[in-house]
């Protein structure tokens, strides 16, 4: 084998140029599988960096409809397959409590919730940190040892007598400490509360939440003081906490499942009376939880198999190319092989030297596409930048079997074909071809019709997604996005109580206005296009209407401030727009969109009407204006009917206040004055979220971007890969057909009939491949149907564009071998 190693070494310094072509075609097919491997390694494949995380399983509450827990806090809700109960992925606080204290079958039994974006004061200066509030039993229950101080334990998270400590993740240690060991002991204000710093934990633990990296960590029990809200401690209809247990040694899942079908009996027979008892019981549906919370790993499942899929053509793409240069080389290769097998060389020793030459290729070209995927990795920002992915040993292990798959496959038919070689003919000087078939070259033809086939399918995909992002950034919005600047604040973490949200914002509003270069000012619950949303669903009563004729709707609303739709650029319909008068203390009013006076006011002039949700608020809000229709939050879907609701009489609904201003010039250049209006009006009320409204809405397109992007830069590797392929086969050709061309031009064949002879061959492998291509593509791209928008995957004018690209450039590749014939 080292005999074979340093011989192969010698054959690859002795071609620098095709070894330097077969490694960068291979790097780049090769890195780029890396790459996406390392994503799907993240977010589907890791398990949790804790102790024997194969014990771990979450809880879900499982149960019939009337049961479901009026409040659900970033819970998902689903319907079981199999039951067609409701499911939701957390619990209340006090059924955690209960199963905690009750149960038989977990060792531990931990719960966690999020916290929010915390007001993190130190030495004086204000910044918001990402919190989470976790149970006491969660280090113990992990077995996660912090590198600095301690864990919370069960002391620390008491109801009612909670201490007040925390712990600080290894980022925000570096980031925010600069890594100082003393860090432990020190004294930082939460939401305007002191906690000491007890522990800071393992550079590699982020949570049980893939996608959520929190900075802090502190004690559950301190729910109220750190929310500044009424305690969900006690409250048995808010689903919150998220409870993961570790299965005792002995318990399987079965009898794990059936100890707390029992347990849950007990909870609900006590928490129900007679009349509230279904049939069906509530219980416990627990599910694997080694590598934390799934909701990313469905969000991201189907893209990231999609540009694996991509990928992998490429690489197959790749192969086939890297073969047919093999063939060819083989024929310079003959004569050393027809003397290795005259001289006794059995075709197993030489099939065994070719192979490892192809692997020797391949392991350059793995190396080589390391550092390609180093870089791709950089560039893939489909996920969010808490999912922390590195090409570890497994990304390594993960090379190194593709490189060495790939060298066999690329390698094992050129070898094949290479040890099937007549000793006695070679020697002779025969010009007979390491072929059979003389110049049909039927395997060598074969690989170009596979190439241009997956050429085309990729090509159609590329445009298929780059079509579809042009169709997005297309979308007339229905607002003005040019000159508007977006920054949001949050200020009931900062001590400030919901009866002074009214002029604390009037304030922000009145000096933001005043800031040379604003033309106006307004204020929302949701900014538009932002990921955030609110909406109401229930039975809808409109004035003058039967009431047999209500009907349940779903309606998006938002709270915003006067000067709302001139700061954003919405047309004003008919009616009027919010003013200071529309106040907590005035009777309640609504301005609708379109959509709403087509779905629920019949297309009729809805001005001075009341609507409401119920028999009971039937005549809840006036209808004072009518605005065009705007997209809420997203551009991909058609503009939900929307009531737009004062924001001043909405005050003890909201929390996070968003702020719209409208610039006469590039909104960038405020952003430094504004950040100094409010530090004059306070210091410890951080701003957030701080861009433009093009930023945001280009942000909310960011994964097509990628998608179009990426397909369309590995479309265009593959089209290149593919027309090399052709280009190098139909030299081969015309190399091995000189003489024939010779003997034709003499017996009078002009340039013309020979230009065609060869570029008729060409375009017939073309013409095949494309027609594998299309009836490929026809049935692939549907594949991605979900991800398109204002197309089909059958999209004629894309099919038909990528079919005349891949016509045009295969036969110009091929056109240069002909024209040299």
């Amino acid at each position: 084998m080292l005999n074979d190693l340093r011989y192969g070494l010698r054959m690859l310094v002795k071609s620098p140029g095709f070894t330097a072509v077969v490694v960068l075609s291979l790097a780049l097919g090769i890195g780029a599988n890396t790459a996406i491997f390392s994503l799907i390694d993240a977010v589907m494949l890791k398990m949790l960096p804790v102790k024997a995380p194969g014990q771990l399983r979450l809880l879900n509450w499982l149960g019939p409809s009337e049961l479901q827990p009026h409040g659900i806090v970033n819970g998902d809700v689903s319907t079981d397959e199999h039951s067609g109960l409701k499911t939701i992925s957390n619990l209340s606080y006090p059924t955690f409590e209960k199963l905690r204290d009750q149960n038989q079958v977990f060792s531990h039994l931990l719960g966690f919730a999020s916290a929010g974006q915390m007001n993190v004061t130190i030495e004086g200066q204000a910044e918001l940190a990402d919190g989470q509030f976790l149970s006491g039993d969660y280090g113990a229950g992990l077995g996660v040892r912090p590198i600095l101080g301690r864990a919370i334990t069960t002391d620390d998270d008491k109801v009612g007598n909670a201490n007040s400590v925390a712990m600080i993740s290894y980022g925000y240690w570096r980031r925010r400490f600069g890594a100082d060991p003393s860090v432990v002991g020190r004294t930082i204000n939460l939401n305007r509360i002191p906690f000491t710093i007890i522990g800071v934990t393992p550079p590699e633990f982020f949570g049980l939440q893939p996608g959520e990296s929190p900075d802090i960590w502190v004690p559950i029990s301190l729910q109220p003081q750190v929310e500044s809200r009424a305690s969900l401690l006690a409250d048995p209809d808010t689903s919150w906490v998220f409870a993961v247990g570790r299965l005792k040694p002995g318990v399987s899942e079965q009898q794990a499942s059936a100890g707390l079908a029992v347990l849950m009996r007990q909870i609900t027979a006590e928490s129900r009376t007679h009349s509230q008892k279904p049939q069906e019981p509530v219980r416990i549906k627990l599910t694997p939880a080694s590598k934390g919370l799934d909701s990313l790993r469905r969000q991201f499942s189907q893209p990231l198999f999609i540009l694996m899929a991509v990928v992998g053509l490429v690489l197959l793409i790749a192969c086939a190319n890297v073969a047919n240069l093999l063939l060819a080389r083989a024929t310079t290769r003959q004569r050393e092989i027809a003397i290795r097998l005259a001289v006794g060389a059995g075709r197993v020793r030489l099939l065994r030297q070719l192979l490892t030459e192809s692997i020797l290729l391949a392991l350059m070209g793995g190396l080589l596409g390391l550092l390609f995927a180093y870089w791709l990795t950089d560039l893939l920002q489909i996920l969010p930048s808490s999912v922390h992915f590195t090409l570890d040993f497994r990304v390594l292990g993960f090379t190194a079997g593709i490189a060495v798959v790939t060298g066999i496959l690329f390698g094992l038919a050129p070898a094949l074909r290479a040890t099937r070689l007549e000793p006695s003919e070679a020697l002779k000087g025969n010009s007979r071809s390491l072929t059979s078939s003389g110049s049909k070259l039927w395997l060598n033809k074969g690989l170009v019709v596979s190439q241009v086939a997956l050429s085309l399918l990729l090509l159609i995909g590329a445009g298929l997604l780059v079509g579809s992002l042009q169709n997005l950034m297309s979308v007339d919005p229905g607002f003005e996005r040019e000159k508007v600047l977006l920054f949001s604040i949050d200020p009931l973490p900062s001590g400030y109580k919901q009866n002074q949200l009214a002029g604390l914002s009037k304030q922000v509003r009145e000096r933001i206005e005043a800031i040379p270069g604003v033309r106006s000012a307004s204020l929302s619950g949701c900014g538009l296009i932002s990921g955030c949303e609110t909406e109401t669903s229930g039975i809808l009563s409109v004035e003058g209407a039967r009431p047999e004729t209500d009907k349940q709707v779903s309606v998006y609303d938002n709270a915003v401030g006067p000067r709302f739709f001139e700061t954003m650029g919405i047309p004003l319909l008919i009616g009027r727009e919010f003013g200071e008068q529309d106040s907590e203390s005035s009777s309640k009013v609504a301005v609708i969109n379109e959509t709403m006076v087509r779905q629920c006011f019949n297309g009729e002039n809805p001005l001075g009407r009341h609507f409401g949700w119920g028999p009971e608020n039937r005549g809840a809000y006036e209808v004072v204006g009518v605005v065009k229709n705007a997209k809420y939050n997203s551009l991909r879907s058609e503009t939900p009917p929307t009531v737009y609701l004062p924001y001043y009489q909405r005050l003890g609904n909201q929390r996070q206040i968003t702020f719209e201003v409208r610039t006469v010039r590039n909104p960038v250049g405020v952003i430094s004055a504004v950040r100094s209006e409010m530090q004059v009006i306070d210091k410890s009320l951080p701003i957030f979220n701080v861009k433009t409204q093009e930023q945001s809405v280009e942000e909310s397109l960011s994964q097509e971007r990628l998608f179009a992007k990426f397909s369309s830069f590995f479309g265009l590797l593959a089209l290149l890969l593919a027309c090399i392929g052709l280009y190098g086969i139909m030299s081969y050709a015309v190399v091995r057909r000189t003489n024939e061309i010779g003997i034709r031009m003499a017996l009078g064949a002009q340039r013309g009939n020979v230009l065609w002879l060869v570029l008729k061959e060409t375009l017939s492998l073309i013409i095949i491949g494309v027609a594998i291509g299309l009836c490929t593509a026809l049935a692939a791209t549907r594949v991605i149907s979900s991800m398109l928008f204002g197309m089909t995957a059958t999209d004629p004018s894309t099919i038909a564009m990528a079919t005349l690209v891949l016509v045009a450039v295969a036969a110009f590749a091929g056109y240069l071998p002909a024209k040299r014939a």
